[in-house]
């Protein structure tokens, strides 16, 4: 990546266009596993089975990689589990409390980086490698953390929903009389 030095400092500058790399194509992973659900000829779909495939590019729309899905964490399978769980529910309080049913990506991003921030602070309490001081320093730091990231995601959700444009009110609709109809 190219770098520019300004005042001693160096700054990384984004990549032309011709010397990116090429994109990649969607996790083959996701592609392997829709394969797999027919037999030779087309046949044995199992049932339920074609839901995903059947939205096409919809299954993902509205979200990213980085703010939807908890990343790689070294934590155990029940905490990654957990950690998607707090953060899609978080998310969904957040639109129907504060964000006017909608939560943002920024929102989301730091209610994702709260529950992995969770999931840590879980794993580090329950770890026996490390000495009780270390666990008692880094879950405070990760319980701040944890803190932060969620009223930021809740002040975010709130201006996203003052910047959403609002249908017009009629102040009068509640007072007017039901058209009579021939």
């Amino acid at each position: 990546m190219p770098t520019t030095i300004k005042n001693g400092i160096p700054y990384p500058e984004a990549p032309r266009a011709d010397e990116m790399a090429d994109g990649v194509p969607a996790d083959a992973t996701e592609q392997a596993a829709a394969r797999q659900e027919r037999k030779a000829g087309g046949r044995g779909i199992q049932k339920g089975a074609t839901a995903i495939p059947s939205l096409g590019g919809k299954a993902h729309k509205g979200t990213t990689r980085l703010t939807h899905r908890v990343g790689e964490l070294p934590v155990s399978d029940n905490l990654k589990r957990n950690a998607k769980f707090m953060r899609r529910r978080t998310c969904t309080e957040l639109a129907r409390t504060v964000g006017g049913g909608e939560c943002g990506i920024v929102a989301s991003a730091l209610v994702k980086l709260a529950s992995e921030d969770l999931a840590l602070r879980a794993e580090v309490l329950a770890s026996d490698a490390v000495p009780l001081a270390e666990k008692v320093a880094l879950s405070t730091k990760l319980g701040v953390s944890i803190r932060g990231h969620l009223l930021g995601a809740r002040e975010a959700a709130a201006k996203d929903a003052e910047a959403r444009p609002r249908a017009p009110v009629d102040p009068l609709a509640a007072y007017r009389l039901p058209e009579a109809k021939p």
